[in-house]
């Protein structure tokens, strides 16, 4: 598609003239005649690309023009030709200076305009293709980082690491997972894997929680990180117990019910991003450890949770004493099972 193209000239004459050429080779043009004229134009008429710019103006001249262009039309790329009877070095290099990207001296020839304007094309093509790029690197970053942190990388933060007095993690396996495995195709494999963590995505939208990473069957999710907030432990909380009622739902159908474990722990974590040519943002900590241990010692179906998450849902969450149990590398804890949501 051709770009519209803005014809700034306060002489009638010049300006049909310049007119009648680009419009006989199929371009739209929009017409001005002062500078304060033109910048109204281009505010309002976004398919407006190319802009050919007389230097000699009453008000706004054409450098001001183009100078007021580059820094504040944001929305878009504007290739500007100046047109001028100047032709000293020092009016090129001031023009250039402004922000005009090629120019054309009076009188103006046809086939030197064509060529010029064509010229001005690639370059918007080219500048159409590299804000494409940057837009597919910048959602393929947001696929693997948190958005916050995904920002911080981009302004230049080189290295990324917080601590979190309190926040809530949630282990996700599947059970029987390494047999399912070996028992069928591949594709059957990654098609039914992609359609169960799609639900798991689902409710980690629907209750503000993280992903952190998947690893073969496991899920990690976080909740507090990396935007803290007060109420990390039952927004978990209700990611489990959503996917645990849709998984049951889903079971009632299926020839081989998905059988899962869930374990939630509570306390400080350490965030960041880890990597280098490969990126990761990641959680550490006991924390991290806790709930990992929990899920492992999770009967088939079952959520169990830490002290400190039941005592941050507090006593309207349904939960029951599991009693104590020596997890491994964490020592005896105090553990319970989750049952229903707050009010149930």
């Amino acid at each position: 598609m051709k770009p519209t193209i803005l014809i700034v000239d306060d002489d009638p004459v010049s300006q049909q003239v310049l007119c009648d050429l680009v419009t006989l080779c199929g371009y739209e043009t929009v017409l001005a005649d002062s500078g304060e004229q033109a910048w109204e134009l281009l505010c309002l008429n976004p398919t407006i690309k190319v802009a050919f710019i007389d230097w000699i103006m009453p008000g706004m001249d054409g450098p001001t023009l183009c100078a007021k262009i580059k820094a504040q039309a944001q929305d878009r790329y504007v290739y500007i030709i100046m047109i001028s009877a100047k032709s000293k070095k020092e009016d090129l290099i001031k023009g250039l200076e402004a922000g005009a990207d090629d120019f054309l001296t009076k009188p103006v020839h046809e086939g030197e305009l064509l060529g010029r304007l064509r010229a001005g094309e690639r370059i918007l093509t080219y500048e159409l293709r590299i804000k494409q790029e940057i837009q597919r690197a910048d959602d393929l970053l947001l696929n693997i980082l948190p958005p916050t942190v995904a920002h911080r990388l981009k302004s230049g933060e080189a290295f990324i690491a917080d601590h979190f007095q309190s926040a809530s993690i949630l282990f996700i396996d599947i059970v029987g997972f390494t047999k399912w495995c070996h028992s069928s195709a591949p594709r059957a494999v990654m098609e039914q894997l992609s359609s169960l963590f799609s639900l798991y995505d689902d409710e980690i939208r629907q209750h503000g929680a993280e992903k952190i990473e998947s690893v073969g069957d496991a899920y990690l999710i976080a909740s507090g990180i990396p935007i803290p907030r007060a109420d990390h432990a039952s927004a978990l909380a209700h990611v489990a117990l959503g996917i645990q009622d849709r998984l049951a739902r889903l079971n009632q159908n299926r020839i081989k019910p998905w059988q899962v474990r869930y374990g939630i722990a509570t306390g400080p974590v350490v965030a960041g991003i880890i990597g280098g040519s490969r990126l990761s943002y990641d959680v550490f900590g006991d924390t991290v450890n806790r709930a990992n241990r929990l899920e492992c010692a999770a009967p088939t179906d079952e959520i169990l949770i830490d002290a400190n998450t039941r005592d941050m849902l507090g006593e309207e969450w349904d939960c029951e004493a599991f009693g104590d149990m020596d997890l491994k590398g964490v020592g005896l804890q105090r553990v319970w099972r989750l049952v229903g949501g707050a009010g149930k």
